[in-house]
Parts: C-alpha cells; sequence; structure tokens
C-alpha cells in the first residue's frame, strides 16, 4: 500500500509540474487543443522506441487488451472534447475545481460494477470531492443544463479511462508476471503511440512546427512519467483510492502557482487574496484527512 500511495503523490506532483509548462505554451498559443495534440505527438515519438525497450512478452487475449486500449483512447478523446466544449459554458477556475466530483462517479462505478466500499471510504471519497471543490471555487458560477451534461460526459469518459487502464496493467501484471510497475512500463507506450495515431488527423489543420512542439516538449514529458506511477498506483491500490490521493494535485498546485513568477509566468496568475489562502489551507487538509481515512479503512 505504500508503494502505491508514494506513486499516487509521485503522479500528483508531476501533474502540477506540468501545469507550469502547459502554461508557458498557453502563454504563446491560446489553444488548448493545440497543446493536447502537440503533446500527444510528442509522447508518440518518445513512446515508440519504448515499446523495443519494455517488451509485452506473452498477452493471453491480444484481440481484447488492444481493443481494451483502444477504447481507452477513444474515451480519452471523448473526455477532452467534452472538457473543451464545457470550458465555454464555465468559467474556467469552476470547471477545475467540478472534475474533482470525477472521484464521485468513478465511485458508482465501481460500486455498480461489482466493487464494496465500507462506510469510512465513501466517508474519504466525499472528503476528497469536497477537499477538490473548495480548493479552486471561485467565480460568479455561471452555467447552464448543457454544460452540466458536457461536464458528466467528461467524468464518465475520464473514470472509465481509469477503470479501462487499471485492468490493462493488470492484465499484464497477471499473465506474463511482470511487478505491477514494469506493467506500467509495458503499458503507457502502446497507449500513446495510438493516441497519437488518432490525433494525427487533427495536425493537418494545426500545421506544427519544431517550435510548438519544443515548447510542448517539457509538458509532455512530465505527463507521460506520471501515467506511469499513475497506472502503477491504480493497479497497487485501485481507482477509487488512487483518485483520492491525486487530489492532493491541488496542494501541489498551488505551490506550483506560486512559482509562476520565477517562470516568467506571473501574468498567468492572479494575486490571491488572504481569505483565500485559508480557504485553500482548510481544503489541504480536509484531503490529507481523506487519505488517512480511506487508507485506515483499508486495512
Amino acid at each position: 500500500m505504500i508503494f502505491g500511495i508514494v506513486c499516487g503523490f509521485t503522479a500528483a506532483l508531476l501533474n502540477s509540474l506540468g501545469y507550469l509548462f502547459s502554461a508557458r505554451f498557453l502563454l504563446y498559443h491560446k489553444n488548448p487543443l493545440r497543446l493536447l495534440v502537440m503533446a500527444t505527438l510528442v509522447m508518440q515519438l518518445i513512446s515508440l522506441p519504448l515499446l523495443v525497450i519494455f517488451p509485452f512478452g506473452e498477452i493471453e487475449n491480444p484481440l481484447k487488451f488492444f481493443g481494451q486500449m483502444l477504447l481507452s483512447c477513444m474515451f480519452f478523446l471523448i473526455g477532452q472534447g467534452g472538457f473543451f466544449a464545457a470550458l465555454r459554458l464555465f468559467e474556467a477556475s469552476r470547471l477545475s475545481s467540478l472534475l474533482g466530483l470525477k472521484i464521485i462517479v468513478l465511485s458508482v462505478g465501481f460500486v455498480l460494477s461489482g466493487g464494496t466500499l465500507n462506510i469510512w471510504q465513501m466517508a474519504a471519497v466525499l472528503m476528497a470531492a469536497a477537499a477538490a471543490l473548495i480548493f479552486n471555487r471561485s467565480g460568479s458560477g455561471r452555467s447552464s443544463w448543457k454544460g452540466w451534461l458536457l461536464l458528466l460526459m467528461t467524468l464518465c469518459c475520464y473514470s472509465s479511462v481509469d477503470i479501462l487502464e487499471t485492468d490493462l496493467v493488470l492484465q499484464v501484471h497477471e499473465t506474463v508476471g511482470y511487478s505491477k510497475l514494469h506493467s506500467s512500463l509495458v503499458v503507457v507506450p502502446p497507449m500513446y503511440v495510438m493516441l497519437g495515431i488518432l490525433t494525427m488527423p487533427v495536425l493537418f489543420f494545426l500545421k506544427p512546427d519544431k517550435g510548438q512542439l519544443k515548447l510542448a516538449a517539457p509538458y509532455a514529458v512530465l505527463w507521460l512519467l506520471s501515467q506511469v506511477v499513475l497506472f502503477c498506483c491504480f493497479a497497487l491500490l485501485k481507482p477509487v483510492f488512487g483518485n483520492v490521493i491525486l487530489a492532493t494535485r491541488g496542494i501541489f498546485s498551488v505551490l506550483s502557482g506560486a512559482l509562476l513568477p520565477f517562470f516568467g509566468l506571473a501574468a498567468l496568475d492572479s494575486q490571491i487574496p488572504v481569505s483565500l489562502w485559508i480557504r485553500r489551507g482548510v481544503a489541504a487538509l480536509l484531503m490529507l484527512g481523506a487519505i488517512a481515512v480511506y487508507s485506515l479503512a483499508s486495512m
């Protein structure tokens, strides 16, 4: 369990560091879709040689395995599409906080698929979701029923990706015999090669250049590394607990935001009043409490 928790914290930290570099990209190219596609192309280029370094071995059911991987990539792209569409109907800061509700959707899916959560685990899930909402809650609160439907679609797609990715790692672990970390290193490269292939048609419209790829590269590398440890975390702890730990990226994101001036990106963050710092401090304690409660409830 301890190694799984460490993997979860590492994934949260890498995600938050990636925020610095995604912010730098968006400072020059104000288009999240361009960032997604450029980063995916970089990850595909990195993943190709990793296919040789971390071979599969003998997968018991290759058709099921790669079909499930394709489904995961499609859910991811649909979820991203829903997210970008929802950005037009929600304030960005509010939408960011509402993504914390994914843990609720994931918990419901986990229970419906035959899993069980005891009362303390459910309490920890609610604590983590509340903390995620408190962290970024701000703005006028404008929304619409279309926005909520897009948000629900996004959360369902992201949750499905988590469940499918976990099962892929466990298939390699159980059939080939690799450790769960090694299994994660085996699963990540082909997934991002496949994702790169699926996003290639968009490249013809975006017309990338070396400058854009170079600017997206640090974010892409950090994201790829975060996925390896996150896959391992999910395989060790299951997606629900993994997402409870991943919620701590809110804490790391605040620390990352404090580093923006050192990267010449101070314009991307606003001055934060004392009341908001207090609110974020409460959210941080609530997150840490959620992890402690879930950990104790799982023993």
